[in-house]
């Protein structure tokens, strides 16, 4: 699969900080730096991604390495729409 175009919500950025992660400190930059790897992976969702209810649809859900910190996305073939992040982990939906 080729690179996909990352895309923000227009909270996406808040949600960052409204946990506590400060443009530019090491967490704030970890989560965009897994917001490039959901860009950048060959498969999605990954092996370590659920899926969760997010408003009246679904969203995966991916764990920012190291942090207490989840990104809720979306995607297509070309595209991965980051939504907003957590700072706990949603609740998986059931199969």
């Amino acid at each position: 699969m080729a690179r996909r175009v990352a895309q923000l919500s227009t909270t996406f950025r808040r949600s960052v900080i409204d946990l506590g992660l400060a443009p530019g400190s090491p967490g704030f930059r970890a989560v965009f730096a897994t917001v490039a790897a959901l860009t950048n992976a060959d498969e999605l969702p990954g092996p370590g991604d659920d899926e969760t209810t997010f408003g009246v649809g679904r969203a995966f859900v991916r764990r920012v390495s190291g942090r207490n910190v989840w990104i809720l996305y979306r995607f297509d073939d070309a595209h991965v729409l980051a939504m907003t992040t957590r700072g706990m982990p949603p609740v998986p939906m059931d199969d």
